[in-house]
């Protein structure tokens, strides 16, 4: 019996331990939650906005040169002046969610290639100098509008040489939408060697050819059609161009060509050859040019080229022009040019007409 109560009463004492020390925790766990502290939940950051990049460039340049015209008067064949420009550009791009898009917009003053007037003016101050906007959606696939510019062999005169005051040749093959740079839409392809352009652009507002009648520039509609095939190796190029420029109330305008350059080291040689009915007179016009670059030092170029007319409207018409630079920096360069025209029929300035000058460029 008394083995009985002892054992009970052992049990008994068991028990009281236990839930004695489960009290004692669940008391030390409500403490424990009681003194968390819980505080509002933090918004989510916005999404950051996509960044821009702006990137401004700016130059002068200016020149002092003389030029030779034999078809002027006798004692004024000769001019001399001093001739400046300038130019001023931004460009902005944003990497969105669709792709690149960006704009470009630039100015410079009004007449480029002659001498300032007195009050320090030549013609209008002020006037665009070209202005885009794109959307590049995929990697080889670009959106532009805006004055483009018609897409010309990158190996002609024109395409290549700096041709900055005085060995203004022109030359190599053209589109007619280039005069005035009209607005334009266009779509372009880049893959690796091979690219491609297609523009539209509004070719009632482009021409400098011929003074047409009134009537044909008011409330004119007419479109033209320029494109551009290329494909680049290592170090031979090729391209083909296209343009088609009509006419409201007039004849249209067409333009065919290509150009082919080859670049090693420290030369470079391009040719172009076109030909094309000028719109409205439908006279044709068949240019070529050849362009030779070499670098002859880390700071110096020289370049020299040739362009001619073999068509009916200006035939003969060859010109000679060369330049040779130094830059000692990106920012400055320092230089000398001249051209030389030979035209039997007589060409814009007559045969044997020339000029040479030295030039100088500072830019940012």
């Amino acid at each position: 019996m008394n083995v009985m109560k002892i054992a009970l009463l052992g049990t008994a004492a068991l028990v009281a331990v236990s839930v004695s020390a489960r009290a004692d925790s669940l008391e030390a766990l409500k403490a424990s939650m009681d003194s968390l502290t819980i505080g509002a939940v933090a918004d989510a950051p916005a999404a950051a906005a996509p960044a821009t990049v702006i990137v401004w460039d700016g130059r002068v340049r200016a020149a002092i040169g003389t030029v030779f015209d034999p078809t002027r008067a006798v004692g004024t064949q000769y001019s001399t002046d001093i001739r400046t420009n300038w130019h001023l550009g931004a460009t902005a791009t944003t990497q969105t969610a669709v792709g690149e898009v960006g704009v470009g917009i630039a100015i410079q003053n009004g007449n480029t290639n002659n001498a300032f007037a007195a009050n320090g003016q030549g013609g209008d101050f002020v006037k665009p100098d070209g202005f885009a906007g794109w959307w590049k959606m995929s990697p080889t696939m670009t959106i532009k509008a805006g004055t483009l510019g018609i897409q010309k062999s990158s190996y002609s005169w024109d395409g290549v040489a700096a041709n900055w005051f005085f060995a203004r040749t022109g030359g190599g093959v053209f589109g007619w939408g280039s005069n005035n740079d009209p607005a334009a839409f266009g779509l372009y392809y880049a893959d690796g060697p091979i690219g491609f352009g297609l523009q539209a652009y509004d070719s009632d507002n482009s021409f400098n050819i011929v003074a047409p009648p009134s009537s044909l520039l008011n409330n004119a509609s007419a479109f033209g059609l320029n494109a551009k095939l290329s494909y680049k190796m290592d170090a031979i190029g090729i391209d083909l161009t296209g343009d088609y420029a009509g006419r409201a109330g007039g004849s249209a305008g067409w333009a065919i060509g290509g150009g082919i350059g080859y670049g090693a080291g420290p030369f470079s040689l391009g040719l172009a050859f076109g030909t094309g009915a000028q719109p409205l007179t439908g006279n044709i016009v068949t240019p070529g040019s050849v362009v030779a670059k070499m670098a002859m030092s880390d700071v110096a170029r020289i370049e020299m080229g040739v362009t001619r007319d073999f068509g009916s409207t200006n035939g003969n018409d060859t010109t000679f022009g060369a330049g040779l630079y130094y830059t000692p920096v990106k920012q400055l360069t320092f230089g000398f040019e001249g051209s030389y025209e030979s035209n039997s029929l007589g060409g814009l300035k007559g045969d044997g007409s020339y000029q040479v000058g030295l030039v100088s460029a500072f830019s940012f």
